[in-house]
């Protein structure tokens, strides 16, 4: 999952970034090329992912070998030795969430720069979203999400961290905000906070139920005969 995309962003434990482009992998291996300054043998990084359900996790990985490419790269050889939980990026609860979605492609593995893609929303974090859709989306590519809630609208740029597989043959897609202005990022809190949960049900609007059975219309037989329509 780490190196599913064309680039993974690898951080060292100075807490650099080492963007690389992997090329093959074999077990806990991949071969990756890297800028060739900033790697050596016996150097340790971390790669940070969201598995399929949204839970966080750091990759630690040590630089078995680092040999010359080109001018610029490095050939580079890495070897996974732990995956652990990222408790310091732990997220913030998802709430189911309806509404209808629409993004426009502003870096995609197999979607043209630009170009709309389709969706309807699953659920929404502070964090991010995550919503169905027919198209093909790959981990890191970068949309501009744009999102309606009822009467709300959300718009940000966005990540996708996560790609599944749904029971409707759709892909279902989960993507970290990435750059959100603090008037969408209100809008997110409220949705978020005001969504029903198992422990917070949807609010009922009874006062139909009380017409029903307070109003009885001459001639229309009162609410037992109401229901039975």
């Amino acid at each position: 999952m780490l190196f599913s995309g064309l680039a993974a962003d690898l951080e060292s434990d100075e807490g650099a970034i080492v963007t690389v482009q992997p090329s093959g992998m074999a077990g806990d291996t991949v071969w990756v090329t890297a800028p060739r300054l900033a790697v050596a043998g016996g150097m340790r990084l971390r790669g940070r992912l969201l598995d399929g359900a949204g839970e966080p996790w750091i990759v630690a990985l040590v630089v078995d070998e680092a040999d010359f490419h080109n001018h610029d790269l490095a050939r580079v050889r890495l070897r996974a030795e732990e995956v652990t939980a990222d408790a310091s990026r732990r997220r913030n609860p998802r709430v189911p969430a309806g509404g209808i979605a629409w993004l426009s492609a502003v870096n995609c593995q197999h979607v043209v720069d630009g170009d709309r893609v389709d969706g309807t929303m699953v659920d929404l974090s502070r964090d991010g979203v995550a919503f169905a859709t027919n198209r093909v989306l790959r981990p890191h590519d970068r949309l501009t999400f744009h999102g309606r809630f009822f009467a709300d609208t959300v718009e940000a740029e966005v990540r996708v961290t996560s790609v599944r597989d749904a029971a409707s043959g759709r892909l279902v897609v989960g993507c970290s905000f990435i750059e959100i202005n603090s008037e969408n990022q209100a809008r997110v809190a409220r949705l978020a906070d005001n969504a029903p949960t198992p422990a917070r049900p949807a609010a009922f609007d009874v006062s139909q139920l009380r017409v029903l059975a307070t109003d009885e219309e001459p001639g229309q037989g009162g609410w037992r005969r109401r229901f039975k329509r």
